[in-house]
């Protein structure tokens, strides 16, 4: 997967994984149940982006190996980080990291 394809799909689970907690919070709230709204965001980003991921890879038919694993549980992470902390913040820090790994320091 590229750099492009992640950050899409960063912000695409982000938007689905907003609007799919708002929905279930409006859900438990008229049924007046005690939730944790940052560990309900985390299960459903990580839900979101392994479903995104599985299509990702059916319709490009890739094979599942070492490096693809390996961004799809980065995919899985970093999709955690953004229910938590938000969108700017982690792609601030992805930028932060190539120019870093990049030599522009």
């Amino acid at each position: 997967m590229s750099m492009e394809f992640m950050i899409i799909a960063l912000l695409v689970v982000s938007v689905l994984t907003n609007l799919t907690v708002e929905g279930i919070k409006t859900i438990l709230d008229k049924h007046s149940a005690n939730y944790s709204a940052n560990i309900m965001a985390a299960i459903t980003s990580v839900v979101i982006s392994a479903a995104l991921s599985a299509g990702y890879m059916i319709w490009t038919e890739t094979a599942l190996n070492a490096k693809v694993a390996v961004e799809l549980i980065a995919l899985m992470y970093l999709s955690f980080l953004v229910a938590t902390n938000g969108y700017d913040k982690v792609i601030q820090a992805i930028k932060q990291i190539q120019s870093y790994m990049g030599g522009d320091k």
